[in-house]
């Protein structure tokens, strides 16, 4: 274990045992604490109302001290409006300390080993699902107040959000056994509870340890694997979502994909075009047919305009390969298509190429993300600039990609501008009837050879094939994405996300993809008509990617 990471477990440990030293040598008082006696004690007013203040800071220090208990008690000992008033307050005061306290005894650490346990995976997955009413649910229900908190703060809620969530769901028992006061003071089993809570505390520290040691161990035994198993290692369905159009190395990435479904016998479960022209749909049905996939499963963004003419080839390519214009534009609405694919698969077992914007997964992200979370083992990326920067397909919906930073859990791996951006792929030869090879002359423009950055076609290589010898992975990063689309990352040892560095020549890996996307005898599946005439288009800027 790495000594930074050894010694903030120490000072969790110690914290920890610390409450604990103290709840053993202090669990008389605590058992029959008099809180009536402690205020009354007080000279004056203004010193009875800072007492309570103080018994709800420590009360979210030592967990144990019964909820109820204080209540009653600051109704008895004061004037009602007085007690209800300060009982408010302490509520308040009791809910920042323990999410402190959460805070400083989890952060981070406890989110990701929620996420490696199936309970683990519940409690997150419940506390997703819900949102803010989840937390507002907890309380209402008088579950412990200390107890959720503490969760609450380790899983670095919003913070004003929890507490304004969490006063609406206490408060209306707070202030009725406030009024109350010792018409129910006899009904609380106060020791019960006081030892429940001792015990409790005690079980899920040493579970904790356990826990820890064990995955510590297992850790080690797969110390120096991969973090990334690529599909021709473990065989998972494949689902790719394409912006096919602003730049032709999304058809070379269908290609690409083709090929890899072939080789590794791996399971397409469906395509899906991020944007909003429909001439899209149709450029990946002509594509698909090509390769002998007649009736591919093709999902389209139905949302707001993305990218609606953002194409130099995809209606050319409609017009010369699809006989039936208006049903080779059709597709599914993209967001109800991922739902019934990914509650149709198993846990764990769909890998996501994105080679366009985020805008399909983040919005089947927030129509479900627990059902997203537990299906998707991985997503593969061609987005964003590592480590900093803008980059096309953020740039263009920043806030899907922020929704997608946030709200997925698992790993989830980047294939950065600067990877694709001097590997250059393409056709060498004309290759009649084919559309793909159309769309890059289209595209490209001008006289052979059409040669274009691959941006989109290394992640979907990188899916396929991992590391291999072309590539390594950086260190865990998080990533940020602000409003105007800037892209920025920073280490950050508890999370998922990681990106792809070269390790190869650019010509090395560039020569690799052309034996997939242009090999030597192309024999394509069905007859198709001759390519389309149109007016050779400017060559694209580097900035114009998929």
């Amino acid at each position: 274990m790495r000594f930074k990471h050894s010694f903030g477990l120490a000072i969790r440990l110690i914290i920890a045992v610390a409450i604990l030293v103290v709840i053993a040598v202090n669990f008389k008082t605590l058992q029959s604490l008099d809180v009536r006696a402690l205020v009354e004690s007080a000279a004056s007013l203004p010193l009875q109302l800072a007492v309570v203040i103080g018994i709800y800071a420590v009360k979210g220090i030592v967990l144990v001290v019964p909820a109820s208990l204080v209540y009653i008690a600051v109704g008895v000992s004061l004037p009602t409006g007085w007690a209800v008033a300060v009982n408010i307050a302490g509520i308040f005061v009791e809910l920042s300390v323990t999410y402190l306290m959460g805070i400083i005894l989890g952060g981070p650490y406890v989110t990701k080993k929620l996420s490696e346990s199936k309970s683990g995976k519940r409690i997150l997955n419940t506390y997703e699902k819900h949102d803010k009413s989840g937390i507002f649910i907890m309380r209402i229900i008088g579950l412990p107040i200390d107890f959720c908190s503490l969760f609450l703060g380790a899983m670095r809620s919003r913070f004003f959000p929890y507490l304004l969530t969490s006063a609406a769901g206490i408060l209306p028992r707070v202030i009725l056994f406030t009024i109350l006061g010792d018409k129910v003071y006899d009904l609380i089993p106060m020791q019960y509870v006081v030892i429940a809570g001792t015990v409790i505390i005690a079980i899920a520290l040493i579970v904790w340890i356990v826990k820890y040691l064990a995955g510590s161990l297992n850790k080690e035994a797969n110390y120096g694997k991969p973090v990334y198993t690529p599909l021709c290692e473990e065989k998972r369905g494949v689902i790719i979502d394409t912006d096919i159009g602003p730049d032709c190395d999304d058809a070379g990435a269908l290609a690409v994909l083709f090929e890899y479904l072939k080789k590794y016998d791996i399971p397409l479960l469906g395509i899906f075009n991020c944007t909003t022209n429909v001439y899209g749909n149709a450029a990946i049905r002509a594509i698909c047919e090509y390769y002998g996939l007649d009736e591919p499963v093709l999902g389209c963004n139905k949302g707001a305009p993305m990218l609606p003419d953002d194409s130099k080839y995809s209606k050319a390519i409609t017009k010369a390969y699809c006989k039936y214009e208006n049903s080779a534009c059709a597709a599914e609405n993209a967001q109800e298509l991922y739902t019934r694919i990914l509650s149709d698969a198993a846990k764990n077992s769909v890998t996501i190429i994105t080679i366009g914007t985020f805008t399909n997964i983040a919005a089947a992200l927030n129509s479900d993300s627990v059902l997203f979370n537990e299906k998707v083992h991985s997503v593969i990326s061609m987005a964003g600039k590592y480590p900093k920067g803008k980059e096309f397909n953020i740039e263009k919906d920043p806030i899907s990609a922020s929704a997608v930073m946030e709200k997925y859990r698992n790993l989830h791996v980047f294939s950065g501008h600067e990877v694709g951006k001097d590997i250059m792929t393409g056709f060498a030869a004309e290759r009649a009837g084919n559309p793909v090879y159309d769309c890059y002359r289209l595209h490209c423009g001008g006289e052979l050879p059409y040669l274009n950055p691959s941006y989109d076609l290394t992640a979907v290589q990188y899916a396929f094939e991992g590391n291999s010898s072309f590539y390594s992975l950086s260190k865990p990063m998080s990533v940020s994405v602000d409003i105007n689309g800037e892209f920025s990352t920073a280490k950050d040892k508890f999370s998922n996300k990681r990106f792809i560095i070269k390790e190869a020549d650019d010509e090395e890996i560039a020569d690799y993809l052309n034996a997939l996307l242009d090999p030597p005898a192309p024999a394509p599946r069905i007859e198709t008509p001759a390519a389309p005439q149109v007016e050779a288009a400017a060559a694209p800027t580097e900035e114009a990617q998929a």
